[in-house]
Formats: structure tokens, sequence, C-alpha cells
């Protein structure tokens, strides 16, 4: 399967399939005169005698969130200039979300920018590896210094999944939700009736391919995130917070987002438009801590949402909500509201 993006100049496809990657890979390298492997050290220890058997000689990034600390892109950047790294050599990053965003941000500044392609390696990646967004974390909170870069390409060789942890697969999962409810409801009816037994790989593909075709429909519109670009942050202010500061997976400290967002929604709309019941028992059947909602503290999670990107003003913590399944909106919520709404929230778990 290839999508191919709709910018109006620059674009590139996304490879979507088993068994795809050497083959791809070698269509993109011809084109340069050296090839930098960046690849993450779990994925490496796995299929260094597999998949990766031909790749020779990569630079190590550390696993997780630990490869976008200043320390870890200082090291990925020396690297890169220490082996001699040219305007004309291309970076191929394999990992997971964090690796791709920190060894893109690197491809993105090093020489002021070289090409680059992603090989995302989880089912969370499915999202971040694709629209040119790179980023490193500060102590302040995540994904506070980065540049927008488009890939070269991204391969997304669906074989790497087989050996994802269940916690993994779960956290990959979160975002896949995420798309099914920026696309429309009967996609999540869809979804959540696939996965009525639990989440698992055999079903995911359809899922994965509708993911990335309805983020490309909004990142081709919107690149550089001024208008509907942020409605794929749903989830995640309240999610960044609790996964910052319980260090919780990306993708399932989403799907709490999500559900405060289902819940902020339904107040702000004084109506349901979503069944709070049905989707608690829903992302509790599969495992997401959403008893982790009842004990969050109000002060420190407006705190850690005041850092947010989107946010506009000082006294008012941007939000994406929704008017219905596939109906996003940008607002903004008073301090004072927002703590009523976390509070609420806290009395009906």
């Amino acid at each position: 399967m290839e999508i191919r993006t709709g910018y109006a100049d620059y674009n590139y496809t996304i490879h979507v399939d088993y068994g795809i990657l050497k083959d791809c890979i070698f269509r993109y390298t011809a084109s340069y005169n050296s090839v930098h492997f960046l690849v993450d050290q779990n994925v490496h220890a796995l299929y260094k005698d597999g998949l990766l058997s031909f790749v020779q000689n990569p630079i190590i990034l550390e696993g997780g969130e630990a490869s976008k600390s200043f320390d870890a892109f200082k090291h990925i950047t020396e690297t890169l200039l220490e082996r001699g790294i040219q305007r004309n050599h291309l970076v191929v990053v394999i990992g997971g979300g964090a690796a791709g965003d920190a060894g893109g941000f690197a491809a993105a500044t090093v020489l002021r920018g070289v090409d680059y392609i992603q090989v995302p390696t989880t089912l969370l990646a499915h999202d971040s590896s694709i629209g040119g967004k790179t980023a490193i974390n500060s102590t302040h909170g995540k994904n506070l210094i980065g540049v927008f870069h488009r890939p070269k390409a991204v391969i997304y060789d669906l074989t790497f999944l087989e050996t994802l942890p269940q916690h993994e697969l779960l956290s990959g999962f979160g975002e896949v939700f995420k798309h099914a409810l920026l696309k429309d409801e009967k996609t999540v009816k869809r979804l959540m009736d696939a996965t009525s037994n639990g989440v698992s790989l055999d079903m995911m593909k359809p899922f994965i391919i509708s993911g990335i075709e309805t983020k490309m429909h909004y990142v081709t519109s919107d690149e550089k995130e001024s208008g509907i670009r942020k409605y794929l942050n749903l989830g995640h202010t309240l999610g960044h917070a609790i996964e910052y500061k319980y260090k919780m997976p990306h993708g399932m400290a989403v799907v709490l987002g999500l559900y405060f967002m289902m819940f902020a929604s339904n107040e702000e709309a004084d109506r349901n438009i979503f069944d709070l019941d049905l989707f608690r028992q829903y992302f509790e059947l599969h495992g997401y801590p959403l008893e982790q909602l009842g004990t969050i503290d109000e002060a420190e999670m407006m705190t850690l949402m005041g850092k947010d990107k989107k946010n506009q003003s000082t006294d008012a913590t941007g939000f994406v909500l929704m008017h219905d399944f596939g109906q996003c909106y940008f607002t903004e919520i008073d301090s004072s509201q927002l703590k009523k709404y976390i509070s609420q929230l806290k009395e009906s778990l």
C-alpha cells in the first residue's frame, strides 16, 4: 500500500505493508552519496541479525523518551558530524515515535537540514512519523523544542509490530482510536466492534491505513498547525500532562485525555454527545488506567497544561473538543471552569 501526500510541492510517499523495508530503502538510498542509519537500541537488539541485517555501523539511539533529551540530541549530531555527514547524505531513522522525533530533529538541524526517511517500528509511530513534526523534550515539558521538516519517505514495515509487547500495542492503539474519532462515528463503531474481545494485530492493518489517511488530510491542509491540524491534538492536552507527570506510555495517556475530552465536550455542549459509560467500560476492558483520572491533582495538571503549545493566553487553556464524531473545534477554557471540569470528572469515576 502506498499513500502519497497532497502538498503543493515536495511530496513524499508513505509505504505500508509487511516485508517491504529493505527493498523500499534501496529505492531511495541510490540517490545519495552516503547513508547514516539511526536505530533505536531496543529495535537494533531485536532485529540486527534479521530485518536489519543489511544496516551497517548504525548510530544507536537510547530507547524511548531518553532519546529526546538534550544530551541524546548532542550525541546524535556530534556523531553525525564526526562521521562526515554532508548535505547530499541521507539519514534513515529506525524506531518508535521518540526515536523518530529525535532523529528527525537531528536531520532537520545538522548542517541546517539534510534529507531523512522515517522507518516507524511501533503502532504508536504510525501517527508521529507522518507530517514532518520533529522535536526533543525540555525540562518544562514534551516536544517544546522542534521544527517542521518533511521526510523524503515513510517506510512502515508492519513486520516490526509482531514483537511489540501488549502495553506498546495498547499505547499505539490510543492514536488509532483518536483517528477513528476524527473520522466519523461509523469508523469508531467498526473499530470498537473489531476489538470487542481485545486489541490484536491481525485486525489492525485497515485501521492503521485509515488513520494514516485521516492524518494526511489534516497535515496537508494545514502543515504548520495554524488551523485544523490542531485537531490532531485531540486528547493530548491533558494526555501530555499525565504522561509527563506519571511517565505513562504516550498512547495510554492520550486515551485518558480522550475520555476527559469526551466529558468536557458533553459539558460544553450541555448534551450527551458521548456515552461516557460505554467508553469507560470499553477503555477499562482493554486495560487503560482510567482510575488514574480519579487521583490527579487539579492544580498540578493545570500548571502542566498551561505549558501546552496551543495556549494563546495565560489565564485559559487551549483544548480541542468535539461537537460530534468527526467534528472538532478549538476553544479556550478558563482556569476556574477547567478546574471545575477536572473535579467533576474525578467525582464521576
